[in-house]
Formats: C-alpha cells, sequence, structure tokens
C-alpha cells in the first residue's frame, strides 16, 4: 500500500503540486523512501500549507476527473486558521465508519434507535460522520442541532454571549428531547452534561447509547455521564478531521479510556513532548511504554496524503495485545501552529 500510495503523490510523473514543492525543498527524490520510518526526511506537514493552498495541490491528477465523487473536510481552526482535506467514499468509510461498527460491535451499542446529534455541520466532517453512524446502525437519519464551534471558540466562558448561546443550543436539543423519543445522543462532553442538567430522569433513564467526540473525554466526565445515564453504552471516541476517528478496544473499569487505531491507513505514533513551541519535534524518537508523547501521524490515501502531522494532543503510551493504544489524551501545556482539529 506504501509504495503506491507514494507513487500516486511524490513521483515526478503523477505527484501532487504540494509534495513536489516538499521534495525539490529537501532535495529528496521518489527512491529515497521505501519504508514508513524514511518519511521523517520529509519533515514536519506544512500545517499552513493546508490552510492556504488550493486543495488540488493536494490531490493527484488521476483523481481530478472524479471529484465528483470527494467528500470535502475541514478542520475546527482551533490553532488558527482551519485546515482542509478531501476523502474518496471507501476512504471516508475506513477513517470514520468502519472503526465506528467495529466498537458497535464490541460494545454492543445498540441499534435501529432515534439520534440527537448537537454539533458543527457545514464543513465539518463530524457531520458526515453522524450521519453515517446512523445509517450503519439501521437507524433513522438523527435528529439535529447546528453548533458553530468557531464562534464559541472566540467568546469567554462566562461572558454573556457564551452563556448565551449555550442556552440558544440546549433549548433547541430540547425541545427535540421533549418532542421526540431520543434514546442516543451525539454531542462533547462539555455540552452533554450541560444538556443531562435540563433533562428529566426519565429522560436520561431512556437514552440507551451515548458517543462523545470533538473533544477529549477525562475520567471525571465518564463518570458523571455513567451516573446521568445509567442504562447507556457510552462510547467515547478521539479524531478529528484529518486522521478519522479511533475507539476503545475495551471499557476498563475507572472509566480511563485507552484508544486504539482500527485503520491501516493510519500510523499514529507518540514522539517526545517538546519543552517549549521553538523545540524542533525529533520525529524519528518514540516515547516508552507507560510515557507521556506528542501526537504524530501518517495517513496515506489514495486521495490525500498526510506526513509528520503533528497534533496539540499528547497521551500516555499503552500496549495491549501487541497493539498500541493511547491514554489519558491532553492538550499540548502551550500552542503551537503545527496541528488541526474537527
Amino acid at each position: 500500500m506504501l509504495e503506491h500510495i507514494l507513487d500516486l503523490h511524490i513521483s515526478p510523473e503523477n505527484g501532487t503540486p504540494y509534495w513536489l514543492d516538499v521534495l525539490k525543498k529537501t532535495g529528496r527524490c521518489r527512491k529515497d523512501f521505501r519504508t514508513v520510518d524514511d518519511l521523517h526526511e520529509l519533515g514536519p506537514m506544512d500545517v499552513n500549507a493546508l490552510r492556504r493552498r488550493p486543495i488540488t495541490d493536494f490531490i493527484p491528477r488521476s483523481l481530478l476527473p472524479r471529484m465528483g465523487e470527494i467528500i470535502l473536510a475541514e478542520t475546527g481552526g482551533t490553532t488558527g486558521d482551519p485546515c482542509r482535506r478531501v476523502y474518496l467514499p471507501r476512504e471516508f468509510q475506513a477513517a470514520f465508519v468502519d472503526p465506528w461498527l467495529q466498537a458497535v460491535e464490541n460494545f454492543h451499542f445498540p441499534l435501529e434507535q432515534r439520534w440527537l446529534f448537537v454539533g458543527p455541520s457545514g464543513p465539518h466532517v463530524i457531520a458526515q460522520a453522524a450521519r453515517a453512524f446512523v445509517r450503519a446502525t439501521r437507524s433513522l437519519e438523527p435528529f439535529g442541532i447546528d453548533c458553530d464551534v468557531r464562534w464559541i471558540k472566540r467568546q469567554q466562558p462566562d461572558s454573556m454571549g457564551y452563556m448565551l448561546y449555550m442556552d440558544h443550543l440546549l433549548d433547541q436539543a430540547m425541545n427535540i428531547i421533549n418532542q421526540q423519543a431520543i434514546t442516543v445522543l451525539f454531542t462533547t462532553p462539555p455540552l452533554l452534561l450541560a444538556l443531562a442538567e435540563r433533562m428529566t430522569p426519565k429522560q436520561r433513564q431512556r437514552i440507551a447509547g451515548i458517543h462523545t467526540g470533538g473533544m477529549a473525554q477525562d475520567v471525571e466526565t465518564g463518570r458523571q455521564l455513567v451516573t446521568f445515564f445509567p442504562s447507556a453504552v457510552i462510547l467515547p471516541g478521539y479524531g478529528n478531521s484529518l486522521f478519522g476517528v479511533a475507539f476503545e478496544q475495551e471499557q476498563v473499569a475507572d472509566a480511563s479510556s485507552v484508544f486504539f487505531v482500527h485503520d491501516q491507513r493510519l500510523d499514529i505514533r507518540l514522539i517526545p513532548v517538546p519543552e517549549n513551541d521553538r523545540e524542533a519535534p525529533r520525529l524519528t524518537e518514540r516515547v516508552e511504554v507507560g510515557e507521556r508523547g506528542r501526537v504524530m501521524f501518517h495517513r496515506f490515501d489514495e486521495s490525500f496524503l498526510l506526513i509528520n502531522m503533528l497534533e496539540r494532543d499528547t497521551a500516555i503510551r499503552v500496549m495491549s495485545g501487541g497493539r498500541q493504544g493511547l491514554l489519558d489524551i491532553r492538550g499540548l501545556s502551550f500552542q503551537q501552529e503545527t496541528g488541526g482539529k474537527v
């Protein structure tokens, strides 16, 4: 798979404009890259290019006639202007839906339910993922409340603007919960806790399934959700618009979440956490099991190639059954212009 993807994106004959520019800048050529471990020579992914260059600079020429099939995704713009990428339908399936279905099977998530999704629509891929998740469980199209996360992030948490917008979202959500037999909720952990406070005990008892996304769900939030929704199967996810989503392999008693990659197109590595925003990333190093590292990933898709993409998240590296897992996901202690989020 690697050779095929690299041929599509960095070969002189078919390569994309962005990756051909990277090769020229680094003085490398296609034959220099035979394994994943060779990719550090390309340096960190240029996040500003993902924000500012035309999307077609990243799509192989051979796929340009198929633009009508392509799914466009944008990040939330937490660390700056949003980043953009595309997926072919089968890549979107592998990045989002297949890991979801594996988690549904592992944890017996309820099927044929009535969903409420409170989250961003528009350019954010999470809304497309929500509809795909619902269809995959043989359920009705989700009831939805559009949430402009870019606007929320511009408000101070205790400001009048923030409180008014939260009230607006929760009022809309409660209108649906009061009128419809909602049995599954999909939103961010903070919105879910705020919504739970407004729901009646009977409404909370009716919830059979919960999926949280958009940001990490900490242990204390997990415990609160179990108390609020005693009948629900709770599935937190870790992911973003650029690489897809990862789920737990098994749930542990203390409500900690360990996320595992289920997609062979995605390679997540934990590299040493930098001390400040001036320290060069040590792309070739990996932290030991039990240590905290910065999330870095490669994603190998025909439509889009991401190499050495540095995230603003850190996690503890764990191993289970020969597979690497990510535990206790947290943000970096400083903001760095090197990553994008949903």
